[in-house]
């Protein structure tokens, strides 16, 4: 490309995203673009402020159409690599609910993360396929080399039996009650008699796990474990479990760094269960109090299943024992379909199939091959007013205005999802050895080098740099 591109990519939960998008983001660095990793709630300044060729969104839903459409005013190209890859009950479901509450037709570029999805995407005309790609996930090229061995390791001897929770709506950490969590499902695309019922049973499964979690420990007494919360989920919540003397609670670090060093992982409708037959760690599921609104078809049927807590104690036994015996062969076979339909492959290279279809859609940009509305939509009332907010005010003003108004639990979810230099750096040292090919790179704060720019940005972004 005749002039250096500079994507932005946007960092929606830093302990479940961070690391693939830091990854994503030195492969592209290795390609000649500048990089600049940049927080969710900040893209409204940050974005906006630095202009670059394309900003790779986390998502489109409603909460951030007015920001799509105001990149496309601004004439910056909008790519997606959604963070809920796999949400939904099933790819076709997941294709309708993007199609039916985004703007995926204002978007240059879409990433979805495996061969079901792409399918359902064309079937149910979500996205034009010229458009589409089949590219998997960055997070998930943790799971073979060379990136396996980037992933930290826990802060725990191997060897423990893991336990993933997945309620955060039954036990929301970024909200104040079930009609926040309500609401926000609706909004995402479910019917409000769905998620009534959603919560109700969340909130069974949630007390059931705990009741669960300290049996197991009381029975296995000898035997570490580790129980890591979904990431939008109350850790306090859980503390009664940290007061058995071999039960840890822990919500730093990503899902595959825990899995690695597991011996077994217990679960019930967690996606991680894949990821644990990714990295070849036997997932145990707790069906005797699932439900078929909680039920996740692929995580289930990946799964041994316990019907019984008498059952799941002697899957731990054998587990622990190595005497598992082998999946039976629909299982084993489901396995690597699903792997296929969710995920691409489990080969180290989705950054790099990223990083391929984001230069194609510069390039053909570039080269006035890529269409698309000659005039976007205008944003709604609120989205102008808010981006006339933001360029009058400049970012300190601006967010002091906020504080003054905002709830709490918002100012807490901001908080949640903010990410320092020194984390970005730790996670580029780890990739930068693995990779092989003796290039460092580096992170440091974007602060802008005029006047205005320093007053409009928001000072979190963070722009890979290469040593020299």
């Amino acid at each position: 490309m005749p002039d250096k591109p500079h994507v932005c990519l946007i960092v929606d939960n830093p302990l479940r995203d961070l690391e693939g998008l830091v990854l994503l983001g030195r492969q592209l660095a290795t390609k000649a673009v500048t990089v600049t990793l940049v927080p969710m709630y900040e893209q409204g300044f940050d974005v906006p402020a630095l202009r670059p060729d394309m900003v790779l969104v986390n998502y489109t839903r409603p909460n951030n159409a007015d920001l799509i459409k105001s990149y496309k005013r601004a004439g910056i190209l909008v790519g997606v690599l959604d963070t809920e890859g796999i949400g939904g009950k099933n790819p076709d479901q997941f294709a309708e609910m993007v199609k039916s509450v985004g703007c995926t037709d204002l978007v240059d570029l879409y990433c979805v993360w495996g061969r079901a999805q792409h399918a359902a995407f064309l079937r149910r005309g979500t996205v034009p396929a010229a458009l589409l790609h089949t590219t998997g996930c960055p997070r998930y090229d943790f799971c073979a080399e060379p990136w396996r061995a980037a992933l930290p390791k826990p802060s725990i001897e191997p060897g423990y039996v893991l336990i993933n929770t997945n309620f955060p709506v039954a036990n929301p950490r970024f909200s104040d009650s079930s009609s926040d969590e309500e609401d926000a499902m609706v909004q995402a695309g479910f019917s409000r008699e769905f998620a009534r019922q959603f919560i109700i049973d969340a909130g069974q499964a949630y007390r059931s796990v705990l009741e669960t979690s300290t049996r197991l420990a009381k029975h296995f007494k000898d035997v570490q474990f580790v129980l890591r919360p979904h990431p939008f989920e109350n850790i306090a919540s859980y503390d009664v479990l940290t007061k058995l003397p071999n039960f840890h609670v822990r919500q730093d670090g990503t899902s595959l760094e825990w899995i690695s060093g597991a011996r077994l992982l217990v679960h019930q409708n967690c996606s991680t269960a894949i990821e644990a037959t990714m990295l070849k760690v036997e997932p145990l599921s707790m069906e005797w109090f699932n439900t078929p609104s909680l039920r996740l078809d692929a995580a289930t049927r990946v799964s041994r299943g316990a019907g019984s807590e008498s059952d799941l104690i002697e899957l731990v036994q054998q587990g622990l024992d190595g005497r598992l015996p082998s999946v039976a062969k629909d299982t084993e076979q489901f396995r690597q379909q699903i792997i296929g339909d969710l995920f691409t492959a489990v080969d180290g290279a989705n950054s790099s199939r990223v990083t391929e279809a984001v230069l194609d859609a510069i390039a053909a940009a570039r080269g006035g091959k890529r269409g698309g509305a000659s005039t976007p939509p205008q944003p709604s009332l609120r989205g102008v007013a808010a981006e006339a907010i933001r360029w009058a005010l400049g970012y300190k003003t601006s967010s002091a205005l906020r504080r003054s108004y905002s709830p709490p639990e918002n100012e807490r979810r901001r908080l949640g999802k903010a990410f320092a230099p020194e984390m970005v750096n730790s996670v580029l040292q780890r990739i930068c050895a693995a990779s092989g090919d003796g290039r460092i790179f580096f992170a440091q704060r974007v602060t802008g080098n005029t006047r205005r720019m320093s007053r409009a940005l928001s000072g979190a972004s963070l722009q890979l740099t290469e040593a020299v």
